[in-house]
């Protein structure tokens, strides 16, 4: 069986921490709360985001009752917000590669699958990708997270091994993810994580751009 590429979406393939911080800005104003810097959303931001918002000071009851609403706006700010955000450097040579070497690239995303779907499409990455995965619902944003739920799935129903797969992304998940399926695990600074938390979830390889991840693959995966 082939090698497999699961990539994050958000601030991995798509440089979107700008919209991100935007969209995370407009929610807590709705809160009372004042507004973050980068910075700061770097050192704070997790999943769920109940425990996000609870350290920005929100009471969780306040949260859960108007949470589907604040998932609905956080999506609408975002959304406009990312119109003006671009692709990630490195994010085609890096895919341009691992396709030349018949490698299996899927992304693995928490935002919606039917906005996932047209962003993947609007900025060129759908002729890269055999699967693209995102949430089927938004209440699952704000519950939890069913990205290994769902990666396990397809490693099984596609017959691919642990030990010939690697994820990316720009927050604990992926880290954690990996350690907990034994998969090679990259982390990618400069999204919603700061490099000083980055460090803490100790994944095998954290790079600046996505520009380092081949030379990591190539003498792992023997690919050069």
């Amino acid at each position: 069986m082939t090698y497999l590429a699961v990539f994050d979406w958000n601030g991995t393939l798509f440089d979107d921490t700008p919209a991100t911080h935007t969209a995370t800005n407009v929610c807590l104003r709705t809160f009372g709360m004042p507004e973050i810097d980068v910075a700061t959303m770097q050192e704070t931001f997790t999943f769920p985001l109940i425990h996000f918002y609870e350290k920005m000071g929100v009471n969780a009851d306040d949260y859960l009752a108007r949470a589907e609403q604040e998932g609905m706006l956080f999506l609408d700010a975002y959304e406009k917000a990312a119109r003006n955000c671009d692709v990630m450097d490195g994010a085609f040579p890096l895919l341009d590669w691992l396709s030349e070497k018949n490698v299996h690239c899927m992304i693995l995303s928490n935002h919606l699958q039917e906005r996932l779907d047209k962003d993947v499409e609007r900025l060129g990455f759908t002729s890269y990708m055999q699967h693209v995965s995102g949430n089927r619902e938004a209440a699952t944003i704000t519950q939890g997270l069913s990205k290994q739920i769902r990666l396990e799935a397809y490693m099984k129903e596609h017959g691919f091994t642990a030990d010939k797969a690697f994820i990316i992304g720009d927050s604990h998940e992926e880290p954690e993810l990996a350690k907990r399926m034994g998969l090679l695990g990259i982390s990618i600074a400069g999204g919603l994580l700061s490099p000083a938390r980055l460090e803490k979830y100790k994944a095998d390889h954290i790079v600046k751009t996505l520009h380092e991840v081949r030379p990591i693959l190539e003498n792992r995966w023997n690919l050069a």
